[in-house]
């Protein structure tokens, strides 16, 4: 939107709106009013919508707001003659007791997550580029509501950019902070992950697992895009092989855990993979050291210098640095 129009302001203007609820509208993170999209569309036919809502569901949250009111003797009676800020006390009274209710939530969609994250057909159809964002977000990014991407190489970056204009219809910016190449996503981006049962917050804390669409794929293309995203930006090639570290936090000391030490599961989903594609590997376990009151363990899956040829016909690396090592050390 912003792109066709120029400016958060510019957008304002066009539906009538404040600069503010505008951006608002850009960023994904309220719901858009079925006239605003079709004026929209006037801009970017290609614009799509992830889900349509009926008109009453703003209603239908409402009356759930404080249903012990609709029966209280005031309401019945109608003499709700008491002062303004004994209501104003009241109502903050109601907000605070009302029991939750998971089907309310801020914008009064029955699910939220799914109005601002990928939809059913763009998972059907994009299953690939879906498991290829997946594998670069446990990679190089950050899964939180509005996840970062922070490779160091700028075809990485610019690989990245290309799968979110395929999957979320547009193209987020690279920008350059102290010498490092980042990206911003948008929320959806992080709506979508949640969905996916990839939790928020630092991998290295919540160990997250590989999403079961691609653990449960047929597909072999869904495998390999998935091994491309995560070893494009983590593993390293060397002529002894190919090999990937990631830490995993434990709060106690990994010596008094005897052998109830938890392991990487995406290390454990990525020995899965490879060995569904033949490529035989190893695994070991690393040093472990201190980060503040808790301690990390490193694990290590390693590709022997035997098999690159395998991996090399498969095309496990898209990264043009990788691919010349690797073509390097056959």
């Amino acid at each position: 939107m912003k792109h066709s129009l120029g400016s958060d302001k510019k957008l304002a203007s066009f539906l009538g709106v404040d600069e503010r609820t505008a951006r608002e509208y850009r960023l994904g993170r309220v719901s858009l009013p079925v006239s605003f999209f079709e004026k929209l569309q006037t801009f970017n036919p290609n614009l799509r919508a992830i889900e349509r809502m009926d008109p009453f569901w703003g209603q239908r949250k409402g009356g759930q707001l404080a249903p012990h009111l609709l029966h209280s003797r005031e309401f019945a009676t109608g003499r709700l003659t008491k002062s303004r800020s004994h209501h104003s006390r009241e109502r903050k009274s109601v907000r605070r007791h009302r029991p939750y209710s998971p089907s309310s939530n801020a914008i009064g969609a029955s699910n939220a997550t799914l109005l601002f994250s990928v939809s059913k057909s763009v998972l059907v159809e994009h299953k690939p580029a879906l498991a290829e964002f997946v594998g670069r977000i446990l990679g190089d990014g950050s899964p939180i509501i509005a996840p970062t991407y922070s490779a160091a190489e700028i075809e990485s970056q610019q690989r990245m950019q290309s799968l979110v204009a395929e999957l979320f219809c547009y193209s987020p910016e690279i920008k350059v902070s102290k010498g490092n190449y980042r990206i911003q996503l948008r929320r959806i981006c992080g709506h979508t992950l949640k969905l996916l049962g990839i939790p928020l917050g630092r991998k290295s804390v919540t160990n997250p697992r590989v999403p079961t669409f691609i653990m449960e794929s047929d597909e072999p293309t869904v495998w390999l895009s998935f091994l491309r995203g995560i070893f494009d930006d983590e593993a390293y090639v060397s002529e002894r092989g190919i090999e990937i570290g990631l830490a995993v936090r434990q709060m106690n000391h990994p010596q008094s855990l005897a052998n109830d030490v938890a392991g990487s599961r995406i290390l454990d989903q990525i020995s899965e993979l490879l060995g569904r594609l033949g490529i035989q590997h190893v695994r070991r376990r690393g040093q472990v050291y201190q980060v503040g009151e808790t301690y990390a363990i490193c694990w290590f899956l390693r590709i022997p210098r035997r098999e690159f040829r395998k991996a090399q016909d498969l095309g496990l690396f898209l990264l043009p640095q990788k691919q010349q090592k690797l073509m390097n050390a056959l």
